[in-house]
């Protein structure tokens, strides 16, 4: 009898077990997400791209390649963002560097985004479970956000 109630205790163990895992590996916390950002048709390398959930929490953030592609890293090893509405935050600007003496080491990179985008106030999307594509076309005066030196 003891065999029996152990195989039993072991099933329903293991039953369990199995539920746990399946609840795990579905969660439906994060969406992975990728996209691609344009600007006037050409492809942006090195924006940083963040989506912060409306409701807080952690944001989610990638840096565009040279063909302006992204995938959204929600954590080391977790890729993806918060499920839900997020607010859309892509900027090119990296502050100029200085050393101790205050002069400027690097000059950093102009914002080549208009406001819309790298205040990260106008642009919001919901992801969803699974896999999510989110691409930016953004659209801007070329003179006054004019494409990288070459």
């Amino acid at each position: 009898m003891s065999k029996t109630i152990n195989r039993s205790q072991a099933a329903f163990a293991f039953s369990l077990l199995l539920a746990t895992v399946g609840c795990m590996g579905g969660s439906s916390e994060h969406g992975h997400v990728t996209g691609t950002l344009t600007i006037n048709g050409s492809p942006v390398q090195d924006a940083v791209v963040t989506f912060a959930p409306a409701e807080g929490g952690r944001s989610a953030i990638a840096v565009t390649q040279s063909d302006g592609t992204y995938e959204l890293n929600y954590t080391p090893g977790v890729k993806g963002a918060k499920v839900g509405v997020n607010n859309v935050r892509i900027t090119t600007y990296v502050a100029p560097e200085l050393d101790d003496n205050k002069r400027v080491v690097n000059p950093g990179v102009a914002e080549r985004l208009p406001p819309k985008y790298s205040r990260g106030q106008e642009i919001s999307v919901e992801v969803k479970p699974g896999d999510n594509t989110f691409d930016f076309a953004v659209e801007a005066d070329k003179d006054k956000y004019p494409p990288p030196p070459q």
